[in-house]
């Protein structure tokens, strides 16, 4: 008897917990991202006002810790984009993302890593082995490419998802 009410009590358990296990999981954002429109200063263009942060948060799979900042890619002048912060867990995985606008010449001239292009996205995608993450490399209407970036873990899926919905919001 005492055998029956634990193993129940086990069961009863796992119900409880699979369901907040899994609300750690990312999945797609279904947030529509606010209009950009995009000029030949892409500096002037506020990623972290157009991005719903709720969007980011369903990627990552968890909540911001800070404020969405203003970011831009690592010595390429004419760039604009947002950084997110997420918390750094136990297993000191450090949640962040990134996502940014920059010129065509970013977009054609990454140094590749274990690159795979992407299709169903913009003119041409691809995803890259970038130095800090996994990046979705974009480019758009021969005007202008966007990077996303999620780490410590890939977040691939939720990053194509999003480029959908930038680049329906790019005008």
């Amino acid at each position: 008897m005492k055998r029956k009410l634990f193993l129940s009590l086990m069961i009863a358990g796992l119900v409880v917990l699979l369901p907040a296990c899994a609300a750690g999981v990312s999945s797609d954002p279904a947030t529509p991202i606010n209009s950009i429109t995009i000029s030949e200063d892409l500096t002037t263009i506020d990623l972290c006002q157009a991005i719903p942060k709720d969007d980011i948060e369903t990627v990552m799979g968890v909540q911001l810790v800070e404020t969405p900042s203003r970011y831009t890619l690592r010595n390429t002048e004419g760039t604009s984009g947002c950084f997110y912060e997420g918390p750094t867990d136990s297993d000191r995985e450090r949640h962040f993302g990134y996502v940014i606008l920059t010129p065509l010449e970013a977009y054609d001239n990454q140094k590749l890593n274990q690159n795979v292009d992407v299709t169903g996205i913009g003119d041409a995608a691809y995803f890259n082995k970038g130095g800090d993450a996994r990046q979705l490399w974009v480019k758009l209407n021969d005007k202008v490419a966007f990077v996303i970036g999620f780490g410590d873990v890939a977040k691939e899926g939720g990053a194509k998802a999003l480029a959908k919905l930038i680049v329906a919001a790019i005008q």
